[in-house]
């Protein structure tokens, strides 16, 4: 069960959560929070914070699988997921050009997305 912790809290072996951090507890130790005024259920704007800080974090760290591979692997990446290049041959051009075109297609699914609604 996920909750939003309203005290501070360490859990058995576990870092020390603050107020605001989302946490998942098994359903009995969840209620107990919540009954004892540690914690709440999340809102709708709570799982959204959830959600866009997932997105930032796997952003980055894809970011970071980028800046580690080599050129010959961002060439094979781009291939693969058909990304043109664009004459790009530095790394830092065709780290560019890729997060360009993943970035429109992002924006091009939300927009679609968006219009299904």
């Amino acid at each position: 069960m996920k909750v939003v912790m309203l005290a501070y809290h360490t859990p058995a072996g576990g870092a020390e959560l603050r107020p605001g951090d989302i946490h998942e507890f098994d359903d009995d130790e969840g209620r107990r929070q919540i009954k004892i005024g540690g914690a709440r259920l999340p809102t709708k704007e709570d799982e959204s914070r959830i959600e866009a800080a997932a997105r930032d974090k796997a952003k980055a760290d894809w970011r970071a699988e980028l800046d580690a591979s080599t050129v010959d692997e961002l060439k094979a990446g781009a291939e693969r997921n058909g990304i043109d290049l664009k004459g790009a041959t530095k790394k830092a051009e065709i780290i560019a050009t890729i997060v360009a075109a993943i970035d429109a297609r992002e924006a091009e699914a939300a927009a679609a997305q968006a219009a299904q609604k």
